[in-house]
């Protein structure tokens, strides 16, 4: 099977965890980390669970599941070696329209969890459709690898310059009589739009010398400058009683 990839906004939605194993555990780490409020439902929890619990990072009712549990649920988590708990869960939240995984068993599972790098904003993940543990930790090794210092100091750079890009997309699409906001999108004939290969571009030997110097001052010039946009440039179609 090939599944769809996606990364979801799981901060402040409710999640659903179905056990307190080891299993639990892993999947538990990850919801609290990106912002889940996770409920356990599961009799015992081992110890690192339980931790989680009494750091108020989740809520565990301590019984098996029943039927209604999902109600209101995100997501829902399935993390026991019951297959017919993985499956009852399942039925119920895809009766009610709710995503569900249940660790190792496809036949109840709408989506399956990848395996992540993640340094500062960048995650990269990688599946082989769980198809092979072992591929799957050899991706992540090397993606770990990969994921760099520099890499970071570049994500970070690009993303700061590219806030700067859209204030000054913002004050160009306020005067100009083409531009469709909101959002604000420049109009085709704008002289300050910056086609996505020019971002591209910008990535080259250069800057990343820069960064790996840790001038971050001199990279941030070179990047905008590479962009074209240290300035402003009038645009034939702002409103006569803007225009400079």
């Amino acid at each position: 099977m090939i599944y769809y990839p996606i990364f979801l906004d799981v901060r402040g939605k409710p999640v659903l965890l179905v056990g307190g194993g080891h299993v639990a555990d892993e999947k538990l780490g990850k919801l609290v980390e990106h912002g889940a409020d996770v409920t356990i439902v599961a009799p015992d929890l081992i110890p690192p669970v339980r931790g989680f619990v009494d750091r108020g990072q989740a809520k565990w009712e301590p019984r098996e599941f029943r039927a209604g549990d999902t109600d209101g649920y995100f997501l829902v988590m399935v993390a026991t070696d019951n297959g017919a708990v993985n499956r009852t869960v399942a039925d119920e939240a895809r009766s009610k329209k709710i995503l569900v995984n249940a660790a190792d068993d496809a036949a109840n599972c709408d989506f399956i969890l990848p395996s992540l790098v993640r340094r500062g904003e960048i995650a990269l993940a990688s599946s082989t459709g769980g198809t092979s543990p072992a591929m799957a930790r050899w991706l992540r090794e090397r993606l770990e690898e990969f994921m760099s210092d520099d890499v970071v100091a570049l994500a970070d750079l690009l993303a700061d310059v590219r806030k700067q890009v859209r204030a000054g997309d913002r004050e160009c699409a306020g005067k100009c009589t083409l531009a469709e906001t909101p959002p604000p999108l420049l109009c085709k004939d704008c002289p300050n739009r910056i086609p996505a290969d020019r971002w591209q571009q910008a990535i080259d030997g250069e800057l990343m010398a820069l960064i790996n110097l840790g001038d971050m001052e001199a990279a941030e010039a070179r990047l905008v400058a590479s962009l074209g946009r240290t300035e402003l440039k009038t645009s034939p179609y702002w409103r006569e009683e803007v225009r400079p």
